[in-house]
């Protein structure tokens, strides 16, 4: 049995000794690890709550939780099973963030096309709105530009060839590809801002 010496009344000499009996628990805590699992369903059962949970705060406001989990897991399953895994709960909230990212580029894609066809609509002048192609972004570069570009990408000549028909060197040649394509996001990246 052990012994607390506790003091007593202010303005008291008097130390009050107190006997503290040792009672032990008759039913402990649970052991908080999970139970180990021999099958995906008994094993997805565990992960649910908890990849419903990060779900819901990942996918955002728009996303359904359940939607997320069930083509994470469905996703994951194609490629092998869940208890072959060393972590599947962190692989699937991976596979949700995943998920949950590309369903907002999409998104994103899908507005913008929304706002593209609402520029379809006549002008107040009644003309239909001009678009710029691809041919005039090129007809920007210089001919020979035009022309290694075309023999690099298109035809898939190597640099000292294209350079070779067009009467530059490799070195040049690799140059000029470099700032034509430069050139080319320049223009790009002004038709984006625009819109």
């Amino acid at each position: 049995m052990d012994t607390a010496t506790v003091a007593g009344d202010a303005g008291s000499d008097e130390a009050i000794v107190v006997d503290l009996h040792v009672v032990p628990d008759p039913d402990p805590l649970p052991d908080p690890l999970p139970e180990p699992v021999d099958d995906d369903a008994s094993l997805f059962e565990q992960l649910y709550p908890g990849l419903r949970r990060f779900a819901a705060v990942a996918g955002g406001p728009d996303g359904d939780p359940d939607d997320l989990v069930q083509e994470a897991v469905a996703r994951t399953l194609r490629r092998r099973s869940l208890i072959s895994l060393d972590n599947p709960g962190a692989y699937l909230r991976q596979a949700i963030i995943h998920l949950a990212s590309n369903r907002r580029r999409s998104i994103a894609r899908w507005w913008l096309a929304i706002l593209n066809l609402g520029a379809d609509r006549p002008s107040d002048d009644g003309r239909a709105p001009e678009y710029t192609s691809d041919l005039t972004d090129l007809l920007r570069l210089d001919s020979t530009s035009r022309a290694l570009l075309f023999l690099v990408e298109v035809e898939g000549h190597g640099y000292a060839d294209a350079g070779a028909l067009l009467g530059l060197s490799e070195e040049a040649a690799r140059a000029r590809a470099f700032r034509a394509r430069r050139q080319l996001r320049l223009q790009l990246r002004e038709e984006i801002q625009e819109i």
